[in-house]
């Protein structure tokens, strides 16, 4: 089975040296059905290290402390971010109950067409669909969605061969069926829908390098040209702002 997206997917500059999106530097040519070869289905399932355990229900009175990172599929500024950042963090207090987490991906839609412009362009539209979808399937299960965002980053320059999408998908427990038809989905929840909704979030916000990390809204790490901006990039100081954020509720 061969999966396609449907939608126009507007080919971007690549700018090794910084993932940021310059809304100005993006080319109006579109590609047509930009599309990954053919994928199997998973046949092993493991989950992200330290996050094996769903989301426990705690009583409690404070709503959660909202992280978000701002990401590109194929950037490894993000790569690093999720690696050894917000990873590394989640599994030090995902237990607590006291924070949740959300991806959101940076680029440019096009209104004109349904389209999308993505920096390091058409398959890493693609890969920040299948990562969106991962998401939107498992949303509770972080040990799954962002395991499998971990293990596509680590070797990003393969985003979206069939291969490394596979092995990713089937090592965290995700089902491929499930992904492709949700990637390849006309739906305004699914597919290139998920994604111009991300992306006009992070417009929205102002945010366009990735890897950025709020807090409650409020920017408290960005990872930029192999760099640590605003943070030292240690997940302890991540999750005292996690703590912090939630006492201060």
């Amino acid at each position: 089975m061969r999966f396609q997206v449907r939608y126009p997917v507007c080919l971007a500059v690549i700018q090794l040296a910084s993932c940021v999106v310059n809304a100005k530097t993006l080319p109006s040519q579109m590609f047509q059905e930009p599309g990954v070869q053919e994928l199997r289905p998973p046949v092993l399932a493991n989950s992200a290290p330290g996050l094996e355990k769903p989301l426990q229900t705690l009583e409690t009175r404070k709503p959660p402390v909202e992280v978000e990172m701002f990401v590109m599929s194929k950037c490894p500024d993000a790569r690093d971010c999720v690696r050894d950042l917000v990873l590394p963090a989640m599994a030090q207090i995902y237990d607590s109950g006291i924070i949740t987490l959300k991806p959101t991906y940076i680029g440019t839609p096009d209104d004109s067409n349904a389209g999308m412009a993505c920096k390091h362009g058409p398959d890493e539209c693609l890969g920040d669909i299948l990562e969106l979808c991962a998401y939107e399937l498992h949303r509770d299960r972080p040990q799954m969605w962002l395991g499998f965002i971990n293990c596509m980053g680590q070797n990003y320059q393969d985003i979206p061969q069939d291969t490394h999408v596979s092995n990713c998908a089937s090592e965290y427990g995700l089902s491929f069926d499930q992904l492709e038809k949700c990637a390849a989905s006309e739906d305004e929840n699914r597919g290139m829908e998920l994604l111009r909704a991300s992306a006009r979030r992070a417009i929205d916000r102002g945010i366009s390098t990735s890897c950025t990390v709020t807090v409650n809204g409020r920017t408290v790490c960005v990872r930029d040209n192999g760099q640590w901006k605003g943070c030292t990039g240690r997940k302890e100081d991540l999750v005292e702002e996690v703590q912090q954020a939630y006492d201060k509720e």
